[in-house]
């Protein structure tokens, strides 16, 4: 796992716990046995990481997990940019760690 994912990682079980301390366990089993990935998926590929989260929780709680991470990283990182999703998030930081 390179620098850039496990940020994500870090990101995301950061959010899901910001979110609902006790869905951490349950959506990492869903995301393994749905996709055969855990929370790295959201680094490896974020529209099936949403589309995930979606079937499990609902399309809006998917995306209020995914501006959970958005603001993780503009807060703890001080990540500048105007990201509106995921996706864009996670391509700017594939070129920024290459």
């Amino acid at each position: 796992m390179d620098e850039a994912q496990k940020i994500v990682v870090k990101a995301v079980v950061h959010s899901v716990e910001q979110a609902n301390p006790t869905l951490r366990t349950l959506l990492e089993l869903h995301l393994k046995g749905t996709t055969g990935q855990g929370f790295e998926l959201a680094y490896t590929d974020p529209t099936k990481f949403k589309e995930a989260i979606s079937k499990l929780f609902g399309e809006y709680s998917a995306r209020l997990l995914e501006m959970l991470i958005i603001s993780y990283f503009r807060e703890n990182l001080g990540m500048k940019g105007e990201f509106n999703s995921l996706e864009e998030l996670v391509k700017h930081l594939k070129e920024v760690y290459g």
